[in-house]
């Protein structure tokens, strides 16, 4: 049995027995408001399922037909594999079918199957002419060489014949993605007493588990999955393909507007302008103008909008160009995928195409390089695709989360990357981190031009502190990863690190005037043992500036040529001497006092005491009450 799911829909002009058709093939209603029922027309979208003759399980969704409804129907339309274009045999296409089609062509619906319905009605020379007249009207369009299938809803008449058309053409479909990350479009939202908020939708890739983190966007709400219902029954976790109800919890019904997407978090971008690829159909007969304010439809997602175009003054019917739409609202978007333009007012389709990306602002039009980005968005290789993604250091999964694929599906890409030498692997610990040999050495070129301004500015401190290289970086991976990346660069010999600080390899040049300070207190410390004087006051005398004081002697402490102890400086020679006249005397005696130790140096207690403090925390000595021993 195939474990595969399939979603297969219905299209076609109001009244030609999409719902009839669908309690034929499943034995299942469609119809749920009592306004539908009265009036015989579908007004929302309705759902059913079946099994076919190969044992697949298929979720049917009925979309409305009626021109008022087509917002509807572009919801449904979004995730289907097959799509049956019903036409009734006593009337055949009408205005809506034409427009349905429309719509399944701008959504590349990839297969079809043209259902002449209400066979029962018409003799047979009809049926035939009717099925040559279908066939000629559909020679432009994506159905024209769909499998014709005629049938009766009322009698059952071909209804087993068609079941078993679709289960062909579903043995050719590839199925949806249940290794990526979960993106499911809501078409209904709705709560029950004593359970709370319920959406449901079409999980378009992705498996939803109980207990699952996840978000609604583009509210940036977090919730959790409290329960999961696929064809009504309960269920543990749901894939890619089915048709899903979740009942979130910590979320109000009111807070979960019409069009939002559950998703993982931090996955799917969202954004208020696209970069798209724009076909005008050809039936519109009028230009795609620039500043034309339309309806965006993607997936059950509908916002009103402005076309930017890019690469032509206007867009004639039947011509394709790029463009930005600049929307009123955020909307979840992600490669790739399809949208449908509707005309402001009065509505009816215009346009349609694929999203190339969400961008972060305006481009400017007629501008080549923006094109061609564009271009390789739109048809370029897949390697500059993913190269163009990992512009940081990523995991395989992050980065499979991000291109919205499985990483079986990377693998021979990112090898194909790494024998070109457009990629560097990096490792944080045994994982692998995939990164762009072109923004990786960008990042680097912007990492030493960073620290080395900062030499230039502050030359004796050594180089800048990690954190705020950090910052200045704008650095947002986790502490970990930045710090093993930094690690590895240093070991790489990219720069140098020294303890917290980081340099560039050539190091700071020091300036002559502040090497001649230098050598004045350096001179001042010669000599003087272990009683230094006050540093404030030498410097003062070495002319240099108060601010500055603790910046020189933190150089000399890093350059270890002194030691700072309790706030005094002291020569590095002076302390060696001094530790090792310490031992000495420790090695002869087994313990000394303050008193004999002050005698040993030549110095006072003022000095002796934070001396001997600072052998203690060395492990030089060990403090027994009064007395010092050797550690």
């Amino acid at each position: 049995m195939d474990e595969r799911h399939y979603l297969v829909g219905t299209a076609g002009h109001v009244d030609h027995g999409k719902t009839e058709l669908i309690r034929a093939l499943s034995g299942m209603e469609t119809d749920r408001l009592k306004e539908e029922k009265q009036r015989g027309i579908s007004i929302e979208l309705g759902f059913a399922h079946m099994k076919l003759p190969s044992g697949r399980q298929v979720g049917i969704v009925d979309v409305p037909g009626h021109e008022r409804f087509v917002r509807q129907m572009l919801a449904g339309a979004s995730g289907m594999d097959v799509v049956l274009l019903v036409i009734a045999a006593d009337e055949g296409i009408m205005p809506q079918t034409q427009e349905h089609l429309d719509i399944l062509t701008l959504l590349g619906i990839p297969r079809g199957i043209i259902v002449i319905n209400k066979k029962d009605l018409v003799d047979e020379e009809w049926l035939e002419f009717m099925e040559e007249e279908v066939r000629e009207k559909l020679r432009e369009t994506v159905f024209h060489e769909a499998p014709i299938c005629k049938v009766s809803a009322l009698t059952g008449e071909g209804i087993p014949l068609l079941r078993q058309t679709i289960d062909e053409l579903l043995s050719d479909v590839e199925s949806k993605n249940s290794t990526g990350p979960v993106r499911m479009p809501l078409d209904r939202v709705f709560s029950i007493q004593g359970f709370g908020t319920v959406v449901t939708g079409t999980l378009n890739s992705g498996e939803v588990k109980l207990g699952q983190e996840l978000a609604i966007e583009p509210a940036h709400i977090l919730t959790k999955v409290r329960s999961l219902q696929v064809y009504k029954n309960k269920v543990n976790s749901a894939e890619a393909g089915q048709r899903v109800a979740v009942n979130l919890a910590g979320v109000d019904v009111t807070e979960v507007k019409q069009g939002s997407v559950l998703v993982m978090p931090n996955v799917f971008k969202v954004g208020k302008i696209l970069d798209i690829k724009v076909l005008n159909l050809s039936s519109t007969e009028k230009p795609l103008t620039q500043r034309q304010r339309v309806r965006f439809h993607l997936g059950t997602t509908e916002i009103l909008g402005r076309i930017h175009l890019l690469d032509h003054e206007e867009l004639a019917p039947g011509q394709e160009g790029f463009a930005q739409i600049l929307l009123e609202e955020p909307v979840v978007a992600a490669p790739g995928d399809r949208f449908v333009l509707r005309f402001y007012s009065p509505t009816h389709t215009i346009a349609g195409g694929k999203v190339l990306s969400v961008a972060e602002f305006k481009q400017k039009r007629f501008r080549e390089n923006v094109l061609a980005q564009l271009r390789i968005k739109d048809q370029g290789d897949p390697l500059d695709l993913i190269e163009r993604e990992i512009t940081e250091p990523l995991s395989g999964p992050d980065l499979a989360a991000r291109m919205h694929v499985s990483l079986a599906e990377l693998e021979d890409s990112l090898s194909s990357l790494e024998k070109s030498e457009r990629l560097e692997i990096w490792k944080e610990d045994e994982t692998p981190l995939y990164w762009g040999k072109a923004m990786a050495e960008a990042w680097r070129l912007k990492l030493i031009t960073v620290v080395r301004a900062y030499e230039d500015l502050n030359p004796l401190r050594g180089g800048i502190n990690r954190e705020e290289l950090k910052t200045r970086l704008g650095i947002t991976w986790t502490h970990r990863r930045w710090q093993t990346i930094l690690e590895l660069g240093s070991n790489r010999g990219f720069y140098r690190i020294s303890g917290s600080k980081v340099q560039t390899n050539e190091g700071a040049e020091i300036p002559s005037g502040v090497l001649k300070r230098l050598d004045a207190l350096r001179s001042h410390w010669h000599n003087v043992g272990l009683m230094p004087p006050e540093l404030g006051t030498i410097a003062e005398a070495c002319g240099i500036p108060k601010a500055d004081v603790q910046e020189y002697a933190g150089y000399l402490c890093d350059q270890e040529e002194w030691v700072s102890v309790s706030g005094s400086y002291y020569q590095i020679n002076d302390i060696q001497k001094a530790k090792s006249v310490l031992v000495d005397a420790l090695k002869l005696h087994g313990e000394v006092g303050v008193a004999e130790v002050r005698e040993l140096w030549g110095t006072s207690r003022k000095y002796a005491v934070p001396l001997l403090e600072y052998f203690d925390q060395q492990r030089v000595t060990r403090r027994q009450g009064d007395k010092r021993t050797l550690f």
